[in-house]
Formats: C-alpha cells, sequence, structure tokens
C-alpha cells in the first residue's frame, strides 16, 4: 500500500521534475547541436501536459482521492513511464523513446478505462439505491377505496345562447 500512496504523490512531482530532467540531462548536456535544445523546448511542456492529463484523469476517481494511493495498475503504468523517461537522460536510443510514447498512451488509455468503469459502478450502485427506494414507497402504500364526498353535479351547456 505504501507504494502506491508513494506513486500518488510522485506523480505530482513528476509532472515538474521528469520533464526538466530530459531538458538538463538531453538538451543542455548531452546537445552537441543547437536544434536539440529547440527541440526539447518543445518536447519537454508536451511531456509535462501529457503527465498531468493522465494525473488528472487518475485524482478524478473518488478511490483514489479517498484512499490517496493508485490502483495497482496506475502504479506499473506509471512505473514504466517514469523509468523509461528516467533513462532517457541518461542513454540516447530510440527503443527509450518508443517506451515513453507506448507507456504515455498506456496510461492515457488506461486512465480512462479505470475512470469509465469506476464512473459506470457508481452510478448503477445510486440507481439501485433509488430502485430500493422505490420498490420500498411502493409496497408501503396502502391502497382503499375511493373517497365519496357527496353528490356531484354537472351542468351541460346548452345549445342556444342568449343574445347581448
Amino acid at each position: 500500500m505504501w507504494i502506491r500512496q508513494g506513486l500518488y504523490f510522485w506523480q505530482f512531482v513528476a509532472v515538474l521534475v521528469l520533464p526538466l530532467w530530459v531538458f538538463i540531462a538531453k538538451g543542455i548536456l548531452g546537445s552537441s547541436l543547437g536544434w536539440d535544445l529547440l527541440l526539447f523546448v518543445f518536447l519537454c511542456p508536451l511531456l509535462a501536459v501529457s503527465m498531468l492529463i493522465v494525473v488528472g484523469l487518475t485524482v478524478a476517481r473518488k478511490t483514489v482521492r479517498a484512499t490517496r494511493s493508485v490502483s495497482w495498475l496506475d502504479a506499473a503504468v506509471l512505473v514504466v513511464w517514469h523509468g523509461a523517461i528516467i533513462t532517457f537522460g541518461f542513454v540516447d536510443t530510440s527503443w527509450v523513446v518508443v517506451l515513453i510514447v507506448v507507456s504515455a498512451i498506456a496510461g492515457f488509455w488506461t486512465a480512462i478505462g479505470q475512470l469509465v468503469i469506476e464512473t459506470r459502478d457508481r452510478v448503477r450502485g445510486v440507481m439501485a439505491g433509488f430502485d430500493e427506494a422505490a420498490r420500498a414507497d411502493r409496497s408501503s402504500t396502502t391502497r382503499s377505496a375511493p373517497i365519496d364526498d357527496g353528490t356531484v353535479i354537472i351542468v351541460y351547456p346548452s345549445e342556444t345562447r342568449a343574445e347581448p
């Protein structure tokens, strides 16, 4: 449980730290061309925004907010994704970039999937509660015979009208 809670808090810090790590490690220290630095000026904010979107989708789930811990699926995706980003600062290979992109896409879709499933289950629970309340209300209501309030007088309109 402490691993999942640690990852819950780490994902907020990682939105700022990991893109900055990539920018410093690759853009400034590992760059032999000025164009690399310009490329990382655009890519690092894109990385931060994608991480922020995944964090927002993860925190949107009530169970995550209540327990202040991510699910095991979230934890696995975050470890792979953040590990690939940290590795990218040290090595310059294309498979790490592919792993970052694939894990970012996986993180996005798993966060959406878990949010949809949790929301669906919560809505079903609320609807079941409404259904039980309606059934209890119908069973507790006793129907009696109609009340006779007395004589009813019906006045039909006449076919002739008085002329003014």
